[in-house]
């Protein structure tokens, strides 16, 4: 009898144990998982426990309490966090973000930006509370927790708790529906007011908005989401479509997806697999928004409107952005905002990782400057993205085999064929064009005086480019010296001069060494001093010079 017990338990035991795995493996490719960083699996089974901080009460907080907690966590945590705004709503509120990171004065290198964007309807406030709370859990962990510390190393978190600050102000706390301060003070839906794929805009553009776009001309950011209220789902572009179908029993539509429609419904998945209970699919308890399998939708499937913020992001900013959908009452009552946070605490870190995914690198030309807006594209996927100012590209992409296509002006394209691994890998792949250009070809005329060349002439026939033909050894600077390896030219306008060294392998074989270019806002003089103090002074009559320094031994 007692043998009988023991076989039982056993059996009970390794039946319980296979189905707890059965259960991990379904849901496994959707929680936090990093080859690029282990220690976020540990994070995953210890993070979640520790005890939140006190700093930010489950409250809340108008425009005054808001900044006041931001300008403390910016005191507190200088090395963890800043706070900006990025403008100002049209009754003269500031729209502020907290960047958190490692040393957030810093931009490292192919350090990618994600953003939260909340309360974009004031009337939708639990987005807005959810990250005030996140960033006093990831200031206060990075300390503690593996993950956060990862994360704060490797990301650039920018935050934005409220795009509509006039809106909330307007708002009702308890107003599960209705549309008090939803719009701004305008009467101006902010989620309507993008520019669109498919169809034109018609209302004027608001502030808000505006504000929006130019932070997304100045950040490369890589991965969004947009928090909303008033269902519980994670939904996915495209919002609009150009095709909408009349079903025989209701209204219907047809799903708009994107070329990246895998890695979208990825990102949605992943949010709603780490949320305590989106991917179950329930409707909302008051019946008003049906259920969604695994709690994802794609947005125009769903019901399709033009002016949506998400589709923005991915057409027009190289960003891929969600939307979440993260309570059934716009505007719950307070008491309802610890359960709020504890049900997307989890999915709110989640997300951020999946920036550490797929591909980055760095675009320069054959003498390693920088090249700013290269335009690249994903074979098989129409919707470009741009290279960062300082060359920087970054592209989300789910495992598998691709090809890169990159081109520039004045630059010849180029593809490259590359993997990207399974496991959160990262596809590392720095790329080289080479100029279109034919600088022999297109060379001054050396019947032209020395003493003062106006190239307006030439701007007109070849674009804003000037080539100089030079023999290297002859070119330096009169204040420092000069070795084979290292030549410098001197760009002075009035008083202002900048320096540009050029680092360069000696031969005797006619090519083109480097290429610099320097920008003016208005006509200047160029000067290019030779050992014998003589000059070449230039009169420059266009917004970019661009020197192109050929090892040849003479002038033209």
């Amino acid at each position: 009898m007692k043998f009988s017990l023991i076989v039982a338990w056993s059996f009970l035991t390794t039946f319980f144990l296979i189905y707890l795995m059965a259960i991990r493996m379904v849901r496994g490719q959707f929680i936090i998982s990093s080859a690029a960083s282990p220690q976020n699996d540990i994070a995953l089974s210890g993070t979640f426990n520790h005890q939140q901080s006190k700093i930010v009460d489950f409250n809340y907080h108008n425009q005054e309490s808001l900044e006041q907690l931001l300008r403390l966590f910016a005191q507190r945590f200088p090395n963890l966090c800043q706070m900006y705004s990025i403008g100002k709503s049209v009754q003269g509120r500031d729209i502020w973000v907290m960047l958190v990171t490692k040393n957030p004065s810093e931009e490292s290198l192919l350090k990618p930006n994600v953003k939260y964007v909340a309360n974009m309807h004031g009337n939708e406030a639990v987005g807005r509370e959810l990250l005030l709370h996140l960033i006093e859990y990831l200031v206060t962990n990075y300390e503690s927790d593996s993950f956060v510390h990862y994360l704060l190393d490797n990301t650039r978190i920018h935050l934005v708790p409220s795009m509509n600050p006039d809106g909330f102000e307007a708002a009702i706390e308890g107003q599960c529906f209705g549309g008090t301060g939803r719009f701004n003070v305008r009467g101006i839906d902010l989620n309507r007011n993008f520019p669109d794929k498919f169809t034109s805009r018609h209302e004027k553009e608001q502030e808000e908005v505006t504000v929006i776009k130019n932070w997304i001309n100045r950040i490369p950011f890589i991965l969004s989401a947009n928090l909303h209220g008033g269902a519980l789902v994670a939904s996915y572009p495209f919002d609009n479509t150009p095709v909408k179908m009349l079903s025989r029993w209701k209204l219907s539509y047809e799903p708009s997806l994107t070329p990246d429609n895998d890695v979208f419904k990825h990102l949605a998945e992943v949010y709603s697999f780490n949320h305590e209970t989106m991917h179950l699919g329930k409707p909302c308890p008051d019946g008003s928004i049906e259920g969604f399998v695994n709690g994802t939708t794609n947005g125009a499937q769903w019901y399709p409107f033009s002016g949506g913020m998400q589709d923005y992001n991915y057409v027009h900013g190289s960003c891929m952005e969600i939307t979440l959908e993260l309570s059934c009452c716009k505007y719950p009552p307070r008491n309802q905002l610890p359960e709020f946070w504890r049900k997307n605490r989890k999915a709110l870190l989640a997300y951020l990782n999946e920036v550490h995914q797929g591909i980055r690198g760095i675009i320069t030309d054959t003498g390693g400057s920088p090249i700013a807006d290269a335009i690249l594209k994903i074979e098989g996927r129409d919707i470009p993205f741009k290279s960062s100012k300082r060359g920087e590209f970054w592209r989300i992409l789910l495992p598998g085999s691709y090809v890169l296509h990159v081109q520039a002006i004045g630059y010849q394209p180029i593809k490259r064929s590359f993997v990207v691994q399974p496991g959160h890998q990262i596809t590392y792949l720095d790329i080289e064009l080479t100029s279109s250009l034919r600088p022999q070809a297109n060379r001054l005329s050396s019947s032209l005086p020395m003493s003062s060349l106006n190239v307006q002439p030439f701007i007109n026939r070849i674009g804003p480019r000037l080539f100089l033909k030079t023999k290297l050894s002859s070119i330096s600077n009169r204040n420092e010296q000069t070795n084979q390896q290292s030549k410098t030219v001197s760009f002075d306008r009035s008083s202002d001069s900048t320096r540009l060294n050029s680092f360069v392998h000696d031969s005797n074989a006619p090519r083109l060494l480097w290429e610099r270019s320097h920008s003016f806002e208005d006509s200047s003089r160029v000067k290019i001093f030779d050992n014998n103090t003589e000059q070449l002074e230039i009169v420059v009559k266009c917004n970019q010079l661009n020197i192109f320094v050929l090892n040849s031994p003479n002038f033209f």
